[in-house]
């Protein structure tokens, strides 16, 4: 199988032979930063340049402290305030334990004036920097930072499963170039048994110019082993399968350098289970970014989650459409048999209710039963109530939505999963991804005047995700790197009404009409009140689905004849209609050599 390596810039270092780097290297200063530390101070005098010798810096926001670029091994920093002599214009820390040349002006032009070639080295690379900074304005840092060195610890006291660091690498190295390290290793590696973090730091970056990826073990005590480790590592993951949700030390320290979109916790069982212990005892002690959850006998759990690290995990976002949503069902087939394993499933309205259900590992077939249960046989929205608070009595949907997704939690998903709500009590889209699943989906689907708002615990009023967002992508963008198929139930079309509307009838007739069987006349084939709310809450639903990346595959399945809104007896059509749509797209992109496609079938092969 090809394999993707992440892409680097060029070495400053490679307009200079070998002799000429060293001989620069012997006339400058060698600085060592701890991680954390400041290497450049915003507003300080911009009076030295410095090359990356192993480690790596961020350049921080001063506006909210994210970092905003990342600066790597033989790259430089503070070349552009020392040319322009301007005061330094951001703060640059160590992201790792590193090292740094440090050159001051004077140096700087005896070397140009003895290496000529420098001076061209240094061009390029403040060329390349100034290119790069309007795609730096336009990247999401929390998930698009630079993961390379990644360590690997037990959670709780406990310990990691034996082969399990060997099935990841494995999977890893289906799609990239990784190497795995442990104290053993370095041990042979430092025959005198002293683990400078320094050293460990530069024997790990010299692994990471071999490879896209390093794998370091930890031990299971805070030594010196498991210090470098921690000091010298972009990821943290967080074994779980035993021990019990209190901190351990190794854990503590770690947490003092890893913010929280560096963690991920690992839940590892020998196999599937039934039912599972739930993990809010370990989220409450952890701040983590993402929970996963992988068995040892399951290839599939460790592909995905070899995909999420290595920037590759393949994403289904669910768009917003009342019941034209039951199209997901047989958009998921269709690209299930064409070889498509999605990682992360989120969404809207109805899209969050099938994002949950197929997280949960559900087939098509079980998504389709429980949509039957849920919308048919129990009518969970066909019960008119006093329009007081809705049109719809929301006890028996929530009824039916607790007795079909059960007790889970978000995080206890087999799959990532989110879901879209609108939260009027701030103005703003809420993503959910904890809590129980079934109230999740409720506040998704809450469509203004249909069906009361859900309120959180504290007291936040939530209404239908499609009324800030129907095709979800940038929450997905934000979750994970790597393609994407997305659902946009958006008509291309406009929906035309063949009735006279003349015909409607006023208060009077109509309540004769609906009072009095016998003297019914058929009543003008208009939406009803319901489907009027839920289309005009959908009205964005004409927008393209915003921050659509390169491989980010976008299908627009249309609407199953008879079907609308509100129909929801019809689910075996839409999603036997939107099945064979999707057979067909799929087949007419595979012949267009669709980019997109083209990956997600490449990154789906097992390892």
């Amino acid at each position: 199988m090809s394999k993707t390596l992440v892409s680097e810039d060029q070495s400053f270092w490679q307009d200079l032979d070998d002799e000429d780097r060293n001989k620069i290297k012997s006339c400058v200063q060698l600085r060592r930063i701890a991680r954390g530390e400041a290497l450049i101070e915003l507003g300080a005098p911009s009076e030295t340049l410095y090359i990356v010798n192993f480690g790596q810096f961020g350049v921080v926001n001063a506006a909210n402290g994210e970092i905003v670029a990342e600066i790597g091994k033989d790259q430089l920093i503070g070349e552009m305030g020392f040319f322009t002599r301007e005061p330094r214009g951001a703060s640059v820390v160590a992201m790792r334990d590193s090292e740094v040349l440090e050159i001051d002006r004077a140096q700087f032009d005896a070397l140009v004036a003895q290496f000529p070639d420098m001076q061209r080295a240094v061009t390029r690379s403040l060329a390349k920097r100034l290119a790069r900074l309007g795609e730096i304005t336009r990247r999401n840092f929390r998930q698009s930072s630079r993961v390379r060195v990644i360590a690997l610890i037990a959670a709780g006291g406990g310990s990691i499963p034996e082969g399990f660091s060997a099935r990841l690498l494995q999977a890893i190295n289906a799609r990239a170039r990784g190497c795995a390290r442990a104290s053993a290793d370095a041990r042979a590696h430092f025959p005198n048994g002293a683990f400078d973090r320094y050293a460990v730091a530069d024997w790990l970056g010299a692994l990471e110019q071999e490879n896209d990826f390093v794998l370091c073990i930890a031990d299971g005590e805070l030594n010196e082993w498991t210090r470098a480790v921690l000091n010298s590592a972009d990821l943290l993951i967080m074994a779980v399968a035993d021990g019990s949700p209190a901190l351990d030390p190794v854990e503590q320290f770690a947490f003092t350098l890893f913010p929280a979109n560096r963690r991920r916790i690992v839940r590892l069982y020998p196999h599937r289970p039934q039912t599972q212990e739930p993990s809010a005892p370990w989220l409450r002690e952890r701040e983590v970014f993402m929970l996963h959850h992988v068995a040892m006998d399951s290839g599939a759990d460790f592909d995905c989650l070899a995909r999420f690290i290595t920037g590759q995990a393949i994403g289904f976002v669910a768009g917003a459409g009342g019941a034209l949503g039951l199209a997901h069902i047989g958009i998921v087939k269709a690209f299930q048999e064409a070889g498509v394993v999605f990682d992360i499933f989120g969404g809207s309205s109805i899209g969050s209710g099938m994002a949950v259900a197929f997280a949960q590992l559900k087939t098509p077939e079980e998504v389709e039963a429980a949509i039957h249960e849920i919308f048919v046989q129990n009518a969970a929205l066909k019960r008119l109530t006093l329009p007081k608070y809705g049109l719809l009595d929301h006890t028996i949907l929530e009824a039916t939505l607790a007795q079909s997704y059960g007790s889970i939690a978000f995080e206890d998903l087999w799959r990532p999963s989110f879901a879209i709500a609108t939260d009027l009590s701030t103005y703003t889209m809420r993503v959910i991804r904890s809590g129980p699943t079934w109230q999740a989906v409720r506040a998704s689907c809450a469509i203004p005047g249909v069906l009361p708002p859900f309120f959180d615990e504290d007291g936040h009023m939530l209404v239908d995700g499609a009324v800030s967002d129907n095709a979800p992508i940038a929450p997905m963008h934000g979750l994970k790197n790597g393609p994407n198929v997305v659902v946009d139930l958006r008509n291309s079309d406009p929906r035309l009404y063949d009735f006279d509307y003349r015909a409607l009838p006023g208060r009077n007739e109509l309540l004769a009409s609906m009072l009095n069987p016998l003297r019914r006349k058929p009543l003008p084939d208009c939406p009803s009140l319901a489907a009027v709310i839920q289309q005009a809450v959908f009205s964005n639903i004409r927008e393209k689905p915003a921050f659509s990346g390169a491989l980010d595959l976008t299908v627009q399945p249309p609407v199953c004849p008879g079907a609308s809104f509100m129909t929801w007896d019809k689910h075996r059509e839409v999603a036997e209609f939107s099945y064979r749509w999707g057979l067909e797209t799929i087949a007419r992109l595979e012949e267009e050599g669709n980019p997109a496609l083209v990956e997600m079938r490449r990154l789906s092969q097992p390892s």
